[in-house]
């Protein structure tokens, strides 16, 4: 095995070992954490924090809309220049639309998810904390919901893009 693939080999399992330690010791405490770590060809990224349960208030159905800071947030780490994926796949008919805010940007996906493309990233750590706005359905109402979106991280492929379509609108803001 060549040295290259031997260290990043390691890498990922230390990446899984200590994620599944974070998960292991939250268990035994009562609590269920998914915590998950994925290897990337130049690097990994660790799931370090995902919100489990969105808290709909009157005032929010009221408002059509939910927000919720920091409920996200990926340790990306690169030995060397390189490119990612974020998907977003959208698991509950409680939100019709939402804002996706990380990385300097805002991502707008529709009821069914989105996908934001991270191009030419620097080699290094990179902590991405990820904020939500949520468009609630019209027959919202007040309550505590599992999380609506499934999230997943890949090394990005030469073709893939962000593109509006009908099945899948992305507006990027700066």
């Amino acid at each position: 095995m060549a040295p290259t693939m031997r260290a990043n080999g390691k890498r990922i399992l230390c990446a899984a070992t200590l994620a599944w330690a974070v998960s292991g010791g939250s268990a035994l405490a009562g609590e269920t954490l998914e915590v998950w770590a994925i290897g990337l060809p130049n690097g990994y990224v660790v799931m370090e924090h995902q919100a489990r349960a969105l808290e709909v208030s009157a005032e929010d159905v009221a408002n059509g809309m939910v927000e919720v800071r920091g409920a996200s947030r990926l340790v990306i780490t690169l030995k060397s220049p390189g490119d990612y994926v974020v998907d977003f796949r959208a698991r509950s008919r409680l939100v019709q639309a939402a804002s996706v805010g990380a990385i300097g940007r805002t991502v707008e996906i529709d009821s069914k998810g989105g996908v934001v493309v991270q191009r030419d990233v620097s080699a290094g750590r990179h902590v991405v904390a990820i904020d939500y706005r949520f468009v609630l359905a019209p027959d919202a109402v007040p309550g505590i919901y599992a999380w609506p979106l499934d999230l997943s991280v890949r090394a990005a492929l030469s073709g893939d893009r962000e593109l509006p379509n009908v099945a899948q609108r992305l507006a990027l803001t700066r």
